[in-house]
């Protein structure tokens, strides 16, 4: 008979797993996501700490009897990953120089033409150390053997984000001038609760908004409990709703899209199962269905009404630059595209395996194509290439990104998502899609916080789909 791996209390290493990678996101989210150079150093002692909860969980399982190489078979394109950026690094491509000005970057023949090289090479390490130590604690939530911790854990994540959004909320409708409530200065006029930039918070409420829909869905579903109603489904549903709520709040048109659209197929998906439950029953759906439209109807309002000042401002700056664009001249948008195709430059002149890690600041300096109308005015520096798909060609070439793409396609593909029991995991992985989604517009890994969320989902909906699947007994 089929059946499905039954929960337990999670052993001593699994709850550090949890507690640990909890701690680190949490706090992470609220040091302004993470993007503070002292939360940054933070988090490379997190990761350290991470990677070496890995390699114990890793040990034990060769211990315990499993072959050697199965906690390594997700992870082993970042082990390849890293040896291609430390060859890098050995192999520079820049060299700085002293002048009065200060210290400059000078382009430079690498001494080995052949490998893979790095323009700076000290800020590829850091990077590299990050995303190592990131990916580590994230990736052992597929040491965690129970479906309650996993949701639990994905709870306290989803409750620290509608946090964060009714705090974000509270700042906007106080017109608080910055982050804390106007205690910190902000780098732009764009930034929602902690973090400074809202399109990073926009990719932080799409994946948190997804964790809400998963568990919304799961507790729709599950068959303990009187019903739906009588579980923690409503919390889910308001979660949802709230995280939803800010992204037109924040001015974040990519993510309000992307928001819309996770709910739109959220509430399509609810309504199905709503008139399934029905049917089953002998009941009529309508009822239910009406007040399913009427709720969505009034949250919109709501949404729309709280959002008004916001929404209008981001729509008129919308059709300024549709304007600017009729009438040929070289708006926003337009500069997007040159930036765009000034990357691709960057990254055909280099497409194995690019200009190296963390260089986008520095080389594309020389690709830039905007240059101002009058010699003394400023060239307008961009310190990403806002599409993140772009920026990792030109970093780290056609190699390193087809690297970084098995690393995240090995858990999906070779999980059952499809047949799990529960409609969490499939709701955790749309999260991380739609977050690839955005990333070809914006740059959201750019944020640890998203980059640490990302992660998250996509391994605990690969390890939650396996422990959810029934199995032949």
């Amino acid at each position: 008979m089929p059946e499905i791996v039954p929960d337990r209390r999670p052993a001593m290493p699994e709850r550090l797993i949890l507690w640990h990678l909890g701690v680190m996101s949490v706090g992470c989210a609220w040091a302004f996501g993470g993007q503070a150079p002292w939360a940054r150093t933070g988090l490379l002692a997190a990761g350290t700490v991470g990677a070496g909860i890995f390699l114990w969980c890793a040990l034990s399982a060769g211990r315990a009897g499993g072959p050697w190489w199965r906690p390594w078979r997700w992870i082993w394109p970042l082990l390849v990953f890293d040896v291609l950026t430390g060859l890098a690094a050995v192999n520079p491509s820049f060299r700085e120089v002293a002048t009065d000005a200060g210290k400059l970057l000078v382009q430079q023949d690498p001494p080995f033409a052949w490998l893979p090289s790095s323009a700076v090479p000290r800020a590829a390490l850091r990077e590299l150390w990050l995303l190592n130590g990131i990916v580590f604690s994230c990736h052992n939530l597929v040491f965690v053997s129970s479906r309650r911790a996993l949701r639990i854990f994905l709870l306290a994540l989803g409750t620290n984000a509608v946090a964060l959004a009714v705090m974000g909320t509270f700042q906007e409708l106080l017109g608080a001038d910055g982050p804390w409530y106007g205690l910190v200065a902000a780098p732009n006029q764009y930034f929602f609760a902690t973090f400074i930039y809202h399109n990073h918070w926009g990719a932080f409420a799409l994946v948190h908004a997804a964790i809400w829909g998963g568990l919304l869905f799961h507790h729709f579903t599950r068959p303990e409990g009187r019903d739906a109603w009588h579980s923690p489904f409503l919390a889910g549903a308001v979660g949802a709703l709230l995280l939803a709520t800010t992204a037109p709040l924040s001015g974040s048109r990519s993510s309000t899209f992307l928001l819309c659209l996770l709910l739109l197929g959220a509430s399509m998906h609810l309504a199905l199962a709503i008139a399934r439950d029905r049917r089953a029953r002998g009941r009529s759906a309508a009822p239910p269905l009406f007040a399913l439209a009427l709720a969505g109807a009034v949250a919109a309002g709501a949404i729309a009404w709280l959002g008004r000042p916001m929404i209008e401002r981001r729509l008129g700056h919308t059709a300024r630059q549709v304007a600017a664009i009729r009438d040929s001249r070289r708006g926003e948008e337009i500069a997007r595209v040159a930036l765009y195709r000034d990357t691709w430059r960057m990254a055909s002149d280099r497409p194995w395996f690019g200009w190296g890690l963390e260089s986008y600041a520095r080389v594309f300096q020389i690709y830039n194509s905007q240059r101002p109308p009058e010699p003394w005015f400023r060239v307008r520096r961009y310190a990403e290439a806002h599409n993140d798909w772009l920026q990792s060609l030109a970093e780290t070439g056609f190699v390193g990104t087809a690297l970084v793409l098995l690393l995240g396609a090995l858990p999906v593909v070779s999980s059952p998502w499809r047949r799990a029991a529960s409609r969490l995991p499939r709701y955790l992985l749309a999260g991380a899609g739609l977050v690839l989604l955005y990333a070809a517009v914006e740059f959201p890994f750019a944020n640890p916080s998203v980059l640490l969320a990302f992660w998250t989902v996509l391994y605990a909906g690969a390890r939650y789909a396996r422990l959810d699947t029934p199995a032949d007994g």
